[in-house]
């Protein structure tokens, strides 16, 4: 069952709330999603949540969505999401034409952003709804800026540094929330809505930017992806492109994501033990390396 609903009790207060529209004057939708997997590309969704903060009204919009698939058992060990709560939920197809309107064309913030409005964008692609002119800026990206000083950029770490409460991590309207105060966490050091920082560090893209992309035009050799991602395994890839161009590289496998750029292998470079994106359509090969190597790789 979808539910819109006043988001009073969620305590955003006045003076928050007045500072989101300094930035935002029309409003802006904090939005967050729980799903199967962490791929846009071969996953699927089961519960979105989105607040819209306008001028006139706070108001929350809520649904957990049946995937048609069944629920790994290793995502509702993190969610709690089981197969029963959804199978009388709706179809994605259906919720994404409500959240649309909700939606309308204010920006959008979440906490690492790329993951969940890849996961939005794929789906309305997939039912055939034109994408609208959202502006859409992450959370995480931002407060990797405004924030140095932590340790990292989780969202359980920055609401326990900047002691913001979130009762349910991991349920989609608590982490929505959370993701939002966050922003205004960011926003306070941001300063000016005229500072170019908001665009820079915050801003990720339009979602009107996505083309449609489509994992079925991968080279054959390229399509076991969707399976050792499942199994975030480490592999080696070539790949055409970077400062170590056309040299074999470890990398732990952690998404397959769209982008407006084309199709993305998210993951963490096992040489530089950061997470980078590699264009799919500059990826050459790709081969499993022996578990000497990947028990070395692992523990530098």
């Amino acid at each position: 069952m979808i539910k819109t609903q006043s988001a009073n009790d969620l305590n955003l207060t006045a003076a928050e709330k007045a500072r989101v529209l300094e930035f935002f004057p029309q409003g802006i939708i904090a939005i967050d999603l729980e799903t199967t997997g962490l791929s846009p590309l071969v996953d699927r969704i089961i519960e979105i949540a989105a607040m819209k903060i306008t001028p006139e009204e706070t108001t929350v919009f809520q649904t957990l969505i049946n995937p048609q698939i069944p629920i790994p058992p290793h995502t509702t060990a993190i969610h709690n999401i089981t197969d029963e709560m959804v199978k009388d939920s709706p179809i994605l197809q259906a919720v994404l034409h409500e959240l649309k309107h909700f939606m309308a064309d204010l920006p959008v913030v979440a906490h690492n952003a790329k993951f969940d409005m890849g996961f939005v964008v794929m789906g309305m692609q997939k039912s055939n709804l034109e994408l609208s002119k959202n502006d859409v800026y992450c959370s995480c990206k931002l407060a990797r800026h405004t924030h140095m000083e932590l340790p990292n950029h989780k969202l359980a770490t920055l609401v326990k540094e900047l002691d913001i409460p979130l009762l349910n991590h991991h349920r989609a309207t608590d982490d929505a929330f959370a993701a939002l105060k966050v922003f205004l966490h960011s926003l306070d050091r941001v300063r000016t809505p005229l500072s170019p920082m908001l665009k820079r560090h915050g801003h990720l893209f339009s979602l009107s930017e996505f083309e449609k992309l489509d994992i079925e035009e991968l080279p054959e050799k390229f399509k076991i992806l969707e399976k050792l991602v499942k199994e975030a395994a480490v592999v080696e890839i070539l790949y055409s492109g970077g400062n170590h161009k056309n040299e074999w590289r470890p990398v732990k496998l952690t998404s397959l994501l769209n982008s407006p750029e084309g199709n993305i292998l998210y993951a963490r470079c096992l040489w530089s033990d950061m997470q980078k994106s590699f264009k799919l359509k500059k990826l050459t090969d790709l081969r499993s390396p022996g578990a000497e190597d990947i028990a070395k790789w692992l523990k530098k």
